[in-house]
């Protein structure tokens, strides 16, 4: 109720975003920064916390008295990399229909959500790519800059460090507005990058999620893919639309069991995992 004993009923949002972290406090920093100028603004964030210690609850519990969206938090204890878990209680928990998935390591252009919205179809999985960043471009980045959208006027500087090899992909942030250019740059078939796409719950849930079984860095966002390709999900480009910016990190491998976990959904062919949103009773 609210303070006058009146009954406010709350709207649920058009969207949910769900930005798994782990530490890296400064990253979130940028990250909400980022989401915080969204030219769609109809949306919810989760953060989906795999075991950081007390600094990004702390970061997250500051921001949100002055968060432009609603924003919720779900933690679990640090027993090792176990993104798929934790990704799992975010969507049980998001209020949204139409879900958007972001790693907790880049920052959206400001009409990163809205290019995700209008280009929702049903059963569509909307996938982008991302701008890699240079070490000293990553570095020299504060929230005000990115408030400021100082990245969105960065294209030289960015195609500099492309060239000179401390950054890539820096076309990626070229927004392309011409239908036309946009499939002659979009001639590969599109595949899922674990940090920039989007789909409905619904269709989630048919796939029961994440698969749990995945512990260690690595493998689950492929399987995933996998997963939902097997239930039907016509996947689609976003590229040089729903534009973000992966901040520099020293580079991980996959581990070999999270491979062989992957191969073994390929020889299986189902769709919905065992070990995911709920426990399923397989053969």
């Amino acid at each position: 109720p609210s303070p006058s004993g009146d009954v406010v009923l709350r709207v649920a949002p058009q969207a949910s975003v769900i930005v798994p972290v782990y530490n890296a406090v400064r990253h979130l920093q940028l990250v909400l920064a980022g989401f915080s100028r969204q030219t769609f603004s109809d949306f919810e964030l989760i953060i989906a916390d795999d075991g950081s210690g007390a600094d990004v609850r702390e970061y997250v519990e500051s921001f949100r008295p002055r968060s432009p969206f609603e924003l919720k938090y779900v933690f679990q204890p640090d027993e090792g990399f176990r993104k798929s878990r934790i990704m799992n209680a975010a969507i049980r928990l998001a209020a949204a229909d139409y879900l958007a998935f972001v790693d907790g390591d880049c920052v959206p252009h400001s009409r990163y959500l809205a290019a995700h919205w209008e280009h929702r179809a049903p059963r569509a999985v909307l996938m982008g790519r991302r701008v890699n960043l240079s070490e000293s471009v990553s570095n020299s980045l504060t929230p005000e800059a990115v408030r400021a959208g100082q990245l969105e006027r960065m294209n030289l500087r960015l195609l500099a460090d492309s060239v000179f090899g401390r950054g890539s992909h820096w076309d990626e942030g070229v927004i392309l507005k011409s239908a036309f250019l946009r499939r002659l740059f979009d001639r590969k078939a599109p595949y899922l990058l674990g940090s920039t796409y989007s789909l409905e719950k619904s269709l989630i849930e048919e796939i029961n999620g994440f698969n749990e079984e995945f512990v260690g860095y690595g493998g689950e966002d492929i399987e995933f893919e996998y997963r939902l390709r097997l239930a039907g999900g016509r996947f689609k480009w976003v590229r040089h639309q729903a534009v973000q910016y992966h901040l520099y990190h020293a580079p991980r491998s996959v581990i070999q069991t999270n491979l062989e976990i992957v191969e073994r959904t390929r020889r299986l062919g189902r769709a919905a995992c065992s070990r995911g949103l709920r426990e399923v009773d397989t053969p």
